[in-house]
């Protein structure tokens, strides 16, 4: 009788996860093991497929552009993640002070998620213009640089950083609030009768406590930002002139949808997206083996 019912809770628990193994497998494992597959072969995704072996990637190395992609994929994550997440920490911690308005100011923050990438970023192509936006009128009002933010190829990687950091201030400072909600007031009262300072009690006590929820949130960051691509297509209007504003701005997934749709060379974009595959594994995988030595759990 019990090795019966005990056969009952493995089946219900089985069809129970069963949607999200079988979704897995087709979304998720299988397009991965058939983008490597495509990476060896030379295929425009009508004719046949040739197989080529290791030469998409050999190909891949050897081409400019995506140095130029690689390059300013690192450029664009190393500076969007540390901003937002300090950003983030600062306005999470100045909610947390009991001021007023607070859930008007946690809506303010979390708008520009609701906002759709695309729309967000021809907002702001608009008040970037160099002519009529509205940034360059008020630098000019005091008297500032009104450099060209979308047509000068030293300041478009700038632009789309300042547009992320806008973007993801917002939602990382709901989550780190939620984190700072969850700590005891009485750590706080204790370090305040010891004759602990602010800034003490924000660096010892607030911000270790604080590890597993910036651990979490730079994970996300950095998966998020090697992957970036509306914002980069949006704002560089029509890819197909290329030029070096094409060249400053291109990140990896922009070469990705480059050589699938507009030159239809799609081993060479599987090469190129399991090269982005291994770079994010990578960089996961070493946060995952040091977390322990920075990231505290109670």
């Amino acid at each position: 009788m019990k090795t019966k019912k005990f056969k009952q809770e493995w089946f219900w628990a089985y069809l129970f996860i069963a949607p999200m193994v079988i979704g897995t497998i087709c979304f998720g494992i299988l397009p991965i093991l058939y983008s490597i597959g495509l990476s060896l072969v030379r295929w425009d995704g009508l004719g046949e497929k040739t197989f080529v072996g290791l030469s998409n990637f050999a190909e891949l190395i050897k081409n400019e552009k995506f140095i130029y992609e690689i390059r300013n994929t690192l450029i664009y994550t190393l500076a969007v993640v540390p901003i937002t997440l300090l950003l983030s920490l600062g306005v999470a911690n100045l909610l947390n002070k009991g001021l007023r308005a607070t859930g008007f100011f946690r809506v303010i923050y979390f708008l520009p998620n609701i906002v759709m990438p695309v729309a967000a970023a021809m907002v702001w192509r608009w008040l970037l213009n160099s002519k009529f936006g509205v940034v360059n009128i008020v630098l000019k009002a005091m008297h500032l640089p009104a450099p060209n933010w979308i047509s000068d190829p030293k300041y478009i990687l700038v632009s789309l950083i300042i547009v992320s950091v806008w973007t993801g201030v917002g939602y990382n400072a709901i989550i780190l609030l939620a984190g700072l909600q969850g700590i005891s007031a009485s750590l706080y009262e204790s370090a305040r009768l010891d004759g602990a300072k602010n800034h003490q009690i924000f660096w010892k006590i607030t911000v270790p406590l604080l590890t597993p929820t910036l651990f979490f949130l730079l994970t996300m960051s950095i998966m998020n930002s090697m992957r970036m691509f509306d914002l980069v297509y949006t704002f560089i209007g029509n890819a197909d002139q290329g030029g070096p504003i094409v060249d400053a701005s291109r990140t990896v997934v922009f070469g990705i949808y480059e050589k699938a749709f507009r030159f239809m060379s799609m081993g060479s974009a599987s090469a190129e997206a399991f090269v982005l595959f291994l770079m994010i594994a990578v960089v996961t995988v070493i946060q995952f083996k040091f977390q322990d030595k920075w990231v505290f759990y109670e």
